[in-house]
């Protein structure tokens, strides 16, 4: 049987979210056929039971079991879509939770748009626990594409029609998709698959897509809540496999956005002395930015001498 859609969902011991995602799918429009995909690579919680129990309540439910060692970013996603027999593909992460019951509507009525659209996806909106200069640095990422949203809420990125200029320091804005939850043509992901990564899959498939004059749609209305609470040190690695995307996988710049988080800091409605805290805060984040940094380019330069 071939659907319209294809929901692709890659799990490991995601006993605390995967049922608030499964849930919100259950809610989504009924007016397409779809299936959900869920490829778990060896959970040993209760993940396994949560999505079990949806059986009964979401049609044509697949769980596909791998082993933890054969989970990759980019193949994982590769075998969904190979699987899949919708039209569309729609991924999220197993901790994202969507924040319209329209989604399926909202990607069919931007594929229709332009044949060239290959890919959609929305904005995140972080949860009420996030720490707050994590929390920062969201609105800061996400402003710098919103004010070029139409009255929709919508944003169409293909270099014919420019909406930042497209040079060095801007295509990571350019290249941006989030697979925590989009949507592409299936079509495209066979002809197009992800590469073997373990980071940056959807922003490389960003790439291909701008790169060969395609579009890709930025859809606020296809936004979900998510956000993670890092320690320090997870936030370090987290951002040095970012950096090292961008930076050193892509030869891209990324812009530090610095003074919009000061304000954001300084806008903070508390008392002075917990917004010098913050202040301070901020600081050692990007200490550990600089230090990133200075550690990707003793790395490279190691590289070309090997």
């Amino acid at each position: 049987m071939n659907y319209l859609f294809s929901i692709i969902i890659p799990t490991f011991n995601g006993e605390k979210s995967i049922g608030g995602l499964l849930e919100k799918i259950t809610h989504f429009s009924s007016n397409y056929s779809k299936e959900t995909i869920i490829i778990d690579s060896g959970s040993n919680d209760g993940t396994l039971d949560i999505i079990n129990s949806y059986r009964s309540k979401i049609a044509y439910l697949k769980l596909i079991e791998i082993n933890k060692k054969e989970f990759n970013h980019g193949l994982t996603r590769n075998l969904g879509v190979k699987i899949a027999k919708g039209k569309y593909i729609c991924f999220f992460s197993q901790d994202a939770k969507p924040i319209s019951k329209r989604f399926l509507d909202y990607y069919l009525e931007d594929f229709k748009i332009d044949k060239k659209i290959k890919a959609i996806y929305g904005k995140h909106i972080y949860y009420l626990n996030t720490p707050i200069i994590q929390k920062i640095e969201s609105d800061c990422f996400w402003s710098k594409l919103d004010p070029y949203l139409n009255k929709k809420g919508v944003l169409i990125k293909n270099i014919s029609h420019e909406f930042v200029p497209f040079n060095k320091r801007n295509k990571y804005l350019w290249y941006e998709v989030s697979d925590t939850s989009s949507c592409y043509q299936r079509d495209f992901l066979l002809k197009n698959p992800f590469p073997r990564t373990m980071y940056g899959e959807d922003m490389m498939a960003g790439k291909a897509i701008i790169d060969s004059g395609l579009s890709i749609v930025y859809d606020t209305r296809c936004s979900v809540k998510h956000s993670h609470s890092y320690s320090l040190f997870e936030y370090y690695k987290r951002e040095k496999e970012s950096v090292g995307l961008v930076i050193n996988g892509m030869k891209l710049r990324k812009k530090t956005n610095f003074i919009c988080k000061l304000e954001k800091v300084m806008n903070l409605k508390m008392p002075y002395y917990k917004k010098i805290y913050y202040f301070g805060e901020l600081v050692v984040y990007y200490f550990l930015k600089l230090l990133i940094l200075a550690i990707l380019k003793i790395e490279a330069g190691m590289n070309r001498r090997t």
